[in-house]
């Protein structure tokens, strides 16, 4: 079966093998959490994008290694958590619905590449789960649904002693996954920039 039939015909069966998906990544950072007991952050960052007549500031924090899974260390990677409220900000004028806020938790897998000096570049890709406080934005893009996913892929430079600081470009995307129409969704390109609180 290709995967476009099965997006398109069978979107159930599409929306549940996604929410399996969803639930396995975050009951392993869950279980692993509770394993260790509960771990204070690993650092914070501040997010910048813009996406079709939005603009999205964010504040982030996020763990690292939620995962100790010999296999991804193997091949140098980690899982990181990240937790982030965001404020969506719509320019399209005049509308009855100008912004929002966003809550969202996405596991992401990544790469870090081989230092050189102080500096090293990341690669990282995520899928997670998001609140929205509105189901509108601007006049025209809806949502339909409070709960949403969301994917992100970055790559990134990682830099300052230990590492430390980063700063990255990003794609992401949040939507509901056609759970309900009118799904409009939106595509976000941006920037980050995260410190280690160690």
């Amino acid at each position: 079966m290709k995967l476009h039939y099965l997006l398109e015909r069978r979107p159930k069966i599409f929306r549940r093998v996604l929410g399996v998906l969803v639930a396995a990544m975050i009951s392993a950072a869950s279980a692993n959490a509770a394993a260790d007991g509960f771990r204070a952050p690993t650092g914070i960052g501040v997010t910048v994008a813009s996406g079709d007549q939005t603009t999205l500031y964010g504040l982030s924090t996020y763990w690292d290694s939620i995962c100790t899974c010999a296999p991804l260390a193997e091949r140098g990677l980690d899982v990181r958590l990240y937790a982030q409220v965001a404020y969506w900000y719509g320019t399209q004028r005049p509308s009855d619905f100008p912004s929002l806020w966003e809550g969202s938790v996405t596991p992401a897998l990544r790469w870090i590449g081989p230092s050189v000096g102080a500096a090293a570049v990341f690669a990282e890709a995520g899928l997670g789960v998001s609140g929205i406080s509105h189901t509108r934005i601007n006049q025209d893009r809806q949502f339909a649904t409070g709960f949403q996913f969301n994917e992100h892929f970055g790559v990134g430079l990682a830099f300052g002693e230990k590492r430390r600081y980063e700063l990255a470009a990003y794609v992401r995307h949040v939507s509901n996954g056609s759970i309900k129409q009118q799904n409009d969704g939106e595509t976000f390109f941006g920037g980050v920039f995260r410190v280690a609180l160690d």
